[in-house]
């Protein structure tokens, strides 16, 4: 009796160090790892040495894969940090450091206070191997989901290359399409809310600001209601071309934010590489706004069960997802 005891001892013994050994809290995967980080929302900004990788969550958790020249994730000899502008705190900046996620092929994290505005400023500077990478995201309350998701809502929007009539960049944003331009003398910035011809409508209640990014750095620019709000004004602090853009819009307590020219996949390049977005122009500001637009609806005669609207009160299409520019 006393041998089968032990024996009964022995066993359960063992099959508790068994569990230890597969208990799940020892061999939990990483949530996001350098082969999944592409599909969980990130962007991925362009540097001379190599790329930067970023998911930022609603919930803080920030998510950094760093890649070299050829596109291969960089496992060893990676730190740094992401700082973030906390609003409604004086502007006082929180810095929070990144380190490597076990098992995850190169994936460092960091956790940074929730996204609670509208746009919020979050930077990031690493070391890889000596080689710095800096840079600057302007992310919306939903974090780089959300900036992914309206880059996926705007794709059926033929407008790239087109010009507004000001000669500005256009870029939709929600239901509107936007015209941002300004003028080369004097830095002078304006925006005009276009309607479904091209044609500047007035902007009603809506707000506008614009998170700037040149060669001297981000600056967020709060614009103000032009003469009888047929357009947003500001002003540039440079008067040089910006390479990134990001648009915040609100409008009957909505929000929509939108990084300029952004297509779902594409890699934004920073840096003394990146393309200017060319909203310096030399311009009279001769356009007429349009403030009585009227409404044409009619069927397309595809089949498709699409419409198309030629005019809508302040530039805005109907029937979302199912209307497309004509």
């Amino acid at each position: 009796m006393r041998i089968q005891n032990r024996l009964r001892s022995v066993l359960f013994s063992l099959a508790v160090a068994s569990t230890a050994l597969v208990s799940p809290a020892c061999s939990k995967s990483p949530e996001i790892t350098a082969e999944s980080i592409d599909d969980n929302w990130a962007l991925t900004e362009q540097h001379e040495p190599g790329s930067v990788v970023m998911t930022v969550a609603q919930d803080g958790k920030v998510t950094v894969l760093v890649k070299d020249r050829a596109g291969k994730p960089i496992e060893e000899g990676v730190s740094g940090n992401v700082t973030v502008k906390v609003p409604g705190k004086d502007g006082a900046p929180v810095t929070a450091e990144l380190t490597p996620e076990p098992k995850s092929g190169g994936v460092l994290i960091a956790k940074i206070p929730p996204l609670e505005d509208d746009l919020t400023e979050v930077s990031y500077e690493f070391k890889v191997k000596g080689d710095p990478f800096k840079g600057v995201m302007h992310v919306p309350r939903g974090g780089t989901r959300e900036l992914q998701e309206s880059a996926k809502e705007n794709q059926p929007h033929k407008l790239d290359g087109k010009k507004g009539p000001n000669g500005g960049v256009l870029q939709p944003v929600g239901d509107d399409i936007v015209e941002i331009v300004a003028d080369k003398a004097t830095g002078d910035v304006r925006v005009y809310v276009l309607d479904l011809n091209l044609k500047p409508v007035s902007i009603g209640q809506r707000e506008i600001k614009l998170a700037i990014h040149t060669p001297s750095g981000p600056d967020v620019i709060v614009l103000a209601p032009g003469p009888d709000r047929l357009f947003f004004t500001g002003k540039l602090k440079a008067k040089v071309n910006p390479t990134k853009i990001t648009v915040v819009l609100k409008e009957g307590g909505h929000t929509h934010v939108v990084l300029c020219g952004y297509h779902p996949g594409s890699v934004i390049v920073v840096g003394p590489s990146a393309p200017a977005i060319g909203i310096l122009v030399a311009t009279a500001w001769a356009v007429k706004v349009n403030v009585k637009p009227t409404v044409v609806v009619h069927d397309d005669d595809d089949d498709d069960g699409r419409v198309i609207v030629v005019h809508k009160g302040k530039g805005k299409g109907k029937g979302r997802g199912r209307w497309r520019w004509k």
